[in-house]
């Protein structure tokens, strides 16, 4: 954890104190159906209890909230600097009633006496520390996260005048300390509007390619990002290149974490890479096509994937509220850290997507390739190449979607010590916004691993035309490596060993 703010700020804090919807099911255990057993229905119920399922549940529907009034997909790093946030924030609350754990930004100073650590104080701690994060990132949607405080039976009023020691004081005097480093990270969270990108911060080499019409010439450098002018007119700029230099939650130096460089346009191994994903993509089954568009997730982030996984491994596993603030805190800060990783690898590499590469490789060649919804394989010209998902705003190398998956599963698998899983799913036939119609019959889904789901969502990227093999190779290796460490960071915090402290 970055620690330059913390000394100065411990003082004067501590002052403070006295003052789309896919037409998916994923199964849930049995654990969880209240139907089956008393213990069952205990475990239902604590589901329905739990205050970190519910802020967490409250921080995606607030992404999503987000997306459709602005009319823009929550971009990938900021997905996952949101969730972090509000997850340190609930952790740092938290602490404070472990005998324990040390807070990320103020240590042990909020530590509260033994007769203070009920479940009850933690409850109010974690769910004003959430509030106050949801309300910081998202300030136009103050009213919902007010009304979330009051159905859970808190007042939102008594945050302007929390008693000294109380929870709710406790909850802000945190919270508020993770806010002021956050608020200087370099993500410009506080930027008009939010995460704008400052001018100078990324150009482009390449000029703008139409996706209707491929200007071969305008591509000065084929394995560069080149912006895409989209079906609707508009001109892609690179997502929040801001990110690869954001300040990370707790790794020291994301260097260390970016992949190897990737192939130059004309070697042997882009060569195999573009007849690969044109091979993949004259070949898409029905199954693949489901996957690749179930797994898009654009409103909300790649990001908030895992977040699923770990709901399902708390039902199953009959977690505890301190369980589910360890778990929900180590993914999300591994999340966090991947998201600057990987956008650094993204911005620094500035490696050409399948649409422009493949392009320029085939253009005036036959090839075989998806012709567009309702048209199947056909024998195209190699300009009109074209993926089956729209291609993101932001250069290939890695894939986020895998770096993100891939880091949620190592912390799974550290965190309950196997890489079991056993969630499964179902994608409903005729749900596809793609080609309307398909599936022509339901598409079963089922994870036995936390590995084989991510490595479904990596694939998925694959078979939607918008990755190369080797950023899902590099991306699983790099995100697997963040976590891990992460998750030996997180470890120190929990038991109060961490340096920072």
């Amino acid at each position: 954890m970055t620690r330059s703010l913390t000394r100065s700020r411990r003082w004067t804090t501590l002052g403070a104190l006295t003052a789309l919807t896919f037409a998916t099911a994923v199964t849930v255990p049995a654990a969880a159906t209240p139907d089956d057993h008393p213990r069952a229905a205990a475990d239902a119920r604590s589901e329905r209890e739990n205050v970190v399922l519910q802020w967490n549940q409250q921080t995606i529907e607030a992404m999503k909230a987000n997306s459709r009034a602005t009319g823009q997909n929550t971009p990938p790093p900021v997905s996952g600097r949101t969730l972090g946030i509000v997850h340190n924030a609930i952790y740092d609350a938290w602490a404070a009633y472990d005998r324990r754990a040390v807070g990320t930004e103020l240590g042990g100073d909020l530590r509260r006496p033994r007769a203070e650590r009920t479940t009850a104080n933690k409850r109010k701690a974690i769910s004003f520390a959430a509030h106050r994060a949801l309300a910081d990132l998202y300030p136009a949607q103050r009213a919902t996260f007010d009304a979330k405080l009051k159905s859970l039976g808190y007042d939102p009023a008594e945050a302007a005048d929390a008693a000294p020691g109380s929870p709710a004081a406790v909850a802000l005097a945190a919270t508020d300390a993770i806010l002021e480093e956050r608020h200087q990270d370099g993500s410009n969270q506080l930027a008009s509007p939010p995460y704008a990108t400052a001018p100078g911060t990324y150009t482009p080499v390449n000029a703008p390619q139409d996706v209707n019409h491929f200007d071969k010439e305008a591509l000065v450098a084929p394995d560069r990002w080149a912006p895409l002018i989209t079906a609707d007119g508009k001109t892609q700029q690179f997502v929040t290149p801001q990110f690869a230099d954001a300040r990370p939650f707790v790794i020291d130096d994301t260097a260390k974490y970016v992949p190897p460089t990737p192939p130059k346009y004309g070697t042997p191994e882009a060569d195999a890479a573009i007849e690969k994903q044109i091979e993949r993509n004259a070949g898409l089954t029905e199954r693949q096509k489901a996957i690749a568009e179930h797994w898009q997730w654009p409103q909300e982030g790649s990001s908030s994937v895992p977040q699923a996984w770990a709901r399902f491994v708390s039902a199953r596993d009959h977690h505890t509220l301190d369980d589910d603030v360890k778990l929900f805190f180590a993914l999300n800060i591994a999340e966090a850290d991947e998201a600057v990783v990987d956008w650094k690898t993204k911005r620094d590499f500035d490696y050409g997507r399948p649409i422009t590469m493949i392009r320029y490789a085939k253009s005036g060649q036959e090839i075989k390739g998806w012709a567009g919804p309702g048209k199947g394989t056909q024998t195209i010209d190699g300009s009109k190449w074209r993926p089956y998902l729209n291609t993101p705003g932001f250069a290939a190398y890695g894939s986020g979607h895998t770096g993100f998956t891939a880091a949620g599963a190592e912390i799974l698998k550290q965190f309950t010590g196997s890489d079991r899983y056993g969630a499964t799913g179902v994608i409903k036939a005729g749900s596809s916004q793609i080609e309307p119609g398909l599936p022509t019959k339901d598409v079963a889904l089922k994870w036995p691993t936390f590995s084989a789901a991510a490595k479904e969502v990596g694939y998925s990227r694959l078979w939607g035309g918008v990755h190369w093999e080797f950023d899902h190779t590099e991306g699983d290796a790099q995100g697997r490596k963040l976590a891990r460490d992460v998750w030996a960071e997180s470890k120190r915090y929990f038991d109060g060993t961490h340096p920072d402290a």
